[in-house]
């Protein structure tokens, strides 16, 4: 059996020490993920659009405290979330659908390109992008801008069921692709994929699942309710689904 002296242990423990505090030394903070919470299911909002087949509901965006504030870069996003509960499989497609205004007046949502030219140019998406590259943030406070209303169910294309748990987007984009600090390609590539992921996505609504997806508007118009155009079956139907304000 061997035998080690207190020298060759202390000296073991000062390599292990030192090649920790290498390590360590070589990774950026990465801020705690945002708070996780809830998809709320639409038939329990106030102003939710409830029929035999399917309910639909409309938040407004609401910045979290963490991430770029979209509104302060110039978009107003409204979270529509469908809740299929029928055996058939509707579609909505982003272009057939509209923001109505406060007067009545609609507006065509951005694509994601659009919306992120829009964000790019701005101020704050200046000053986030500033915050990151020379400050080495990475991880939730990169990409929780709006995956802290959307969840890992809806990356993945499936939807959630009611009450599913959900949290930031930076935990599937920012945090897995910006381990480190990043820089200004990098941070622009989160974001825009970020918006990507979390765009309204013209997939089937497959029975029993919930579906959310962000529809951009410019954040120099009140958006007070979405007309939204549903097709199933050869058939078009349109719904007018008020706005509401987060609550969660």
């Amino acid at each position: 059996m061997k035998s080690y002296v207190p020298h060759a242990i202390a000296g073991r423990l000062l390599v292990i020490a030192l090649l920790s505090f290498a390590l360590a030394s070589c990774a950026t903070y990465t801020a705690p993920q945002p708070q996780m919470t809830s998809v709320v299911d639409p038939a329990t909002l106030p102003h939710g659009v409830r029929t035999a087949e399917w309910d639909l509901g409309a938040v407004r965006y609401q910045w979290q405290g963490r991430g770029i504030n979209y509104y302060e870069a110039g978009l107003s996003p409204i979270l529509l979330i469908v809740h299929n509960h029928s055996s058939r499989m509707p579609v909505i497609y982003t272009q057939e659908c509209a923001g109505i205004g406060q007067g009545g007046e609609e507006y065509g949502p951005y694509s994601v390109q659009q919306a992120s030219e829009v964000v790019f140019a701005s101020t704050a998406y200046k000053k986030s992008a500033e915050a990151a590259v020379v400050g080495g943030l990475t991880g939730a406070a990169v990409g929780a801008g709006l995956g802290a209303l959307i969840g890992s169910g809806f990356n993945g294309g499936w939807g959630a069921g009611p009450g599913a748990l959900i949290g930031a987007g930076a935990g599937a984009i920012g945090g897995m692709a910006l381990t480190q600090r990043p820089s200004m390609d990098q941070y622009r590539s989160s974001l825009y994929q970020e918006m990507g992921t979390y765009a309204w996505r013209p997939n089937p609504i497959m029975p029993t699942t919930l579906i959310p997806g962000y529809f951009y508007f410019p954040n120099t118009v009140s958006i007070v309710a979405l007309r939204v155009t549903m097709r199933v079956d050869n058939q078009v139907q349109t719904y007018v689904v008020p706005v509401d304000n987060p609550y969660w």
